[in-house]
């Protein structure tokens, strides 16, 4: 790789996409290595193409390629993952939010369009991208967010702080922090992968997310069995909850919840992908 030498950003967006075909990687990420780096939108790119890229971003940029190539995903290189619109910071301490589960968002804020302010809770909120979302989609409503990790906890209150965001964050275990509080609007994306699927996992993920936001015990339920006691403690009477789960359990947890809930409508939906991944309960 030869230093940048005068090189444009669009020379070297080239460059960085012909290494990453070499090392049979997508292309494609060589884009979104650069962007991200320089807090660029595409627009900006585009607008700057033939400008010559200093020799500090160059170094830096092909770092970057250099760690996506060893493996490292891409928001844990750059810092930054985006979640239903707003750029979130995203660490080794935090898993970095899925596309599925912002539709477990978009599901939340159907139910709750036209009505006036709702008491929100976010179980497990990691980086904070649910929490954050819904306040932000939802700014009259009062949004509370729990996690058990210090440093989960740290990088989900920086991001609300930056994206201005007022919500209450609480260290504690599932709904341990909010025992006597009752809301309208339930939310979690909890652990729920069975050690048994270890396999069926991309190495990048087992390598680098932290394996407490992934894992759980009881072939992944552990957690939902836990929850299914309290919840119903804890959602208001008219209230909603929203559930992401593995692909294979639609089948007990609908059980289960429907147990847990006999006065409500319990159903599974599935994901973009046609796969079992929303628990919801209205």
């Amino acid at each position: 790789m030869d230093q940048s030498n005068e090189l444009s950003y669009q020379q070297a967006l080239q460059n960085g996409a012909l290494f990453l075909e070499q090392h049979e990687k997508s292309p494609l990420a060589a884009e979104r290595l650069l962007l991200d780096r320089l807090g660029w939108t595409k627009t900006d790119l585009l607008m700057r193409f033939a400008d010559p890229i200093t020799e500090q971003e160059y170094k830096q940029y092909f770092s970057d390629i250099k760690e996506y190539v060893s493996g490292k995903p891409i928001q844990y290189i750059v810092g930054v993952e985006w979640f239903y619109g707003y750029p979130l910071k995203v660490t080794e301490a935090t898993l970095i939010p899925r596309p599925e589960t912002e539709e477990l968002v978009q599901r939340a804020l159907q139910c709750l369009e036209g009505k006036g302010p709702q008491k929100v809770l976010d179980i497990g909120t990691g980086s904070g991208a649910i929490a954050i979302a819904m306040k932000k989609e939802r700014p009259q409503d009062e949004v509370t967010a729990t996690d058990l990790s210090e440093e989960a906890l740290a990088v989900a209150k920086e991001n609300a702080d930056q994206l201005d965001a007022d919500i209450r964050f609480l260290q504690g275990d599932l709904l341990e922090p909010v025992q006597l509080e009752t809301f309208d609007c339930i939310l979690s994306n909890p652990p729920y992968i069975s050690e048994d699927e270890i396999g069926l996992m991309d190495s990048s993920v087992l390598e680098y997310e932290p394996h407490s936001a992934l894992f759980a015990d009881h072939d992944g339920l552990d957690l939902y069995q836990k929850m299914a006691f309290t919840l119903p403690f804890h959602l208001k009477t008219d209230g909603c909850l929203f559930m992401e789960i593995g692909f294979n359990q639609g089948e007990k947890l609908l059980e289960l919840y429907k147990k847990a809930f006999p006065d409500k409508t319990v159903t599974i939906e599935k994901d973009l992908s046609g796969l079992d991944r929303m628990l919801i309960v209205k």
